[in-house]
């Protein structure tokens, strides 16, 4: 195995890279937070404040 695949492996395992690009900003359409989740963690987000499911897309703003 190549270096780059076990570390794309190990990111995946770890929740991602270092690099703080990595990552969506949303803002909730309930409570109106504004928080950021890393890319890999795109499945299921919900508002650290209120809970809600109903996230959009901060970046479109």
């Amino acid at each position: 195995m190549s270096v780059g695949l076990l570390r794309s492996i190990s990111d995946a395992i770890s929740g991602g890279s270092d690099d703080d690009g990595d990552v969506f900003s949303y803002e909730c359409a309930s409570c109106g937070t504004e928080f950021d989740r890393p890319k890999t963690r795109m499945i299921g987000v919900r508002c650290p404040n209120c809970r809600s499911m109903d996230v959009r897309d901060a970046s479109d703003a």
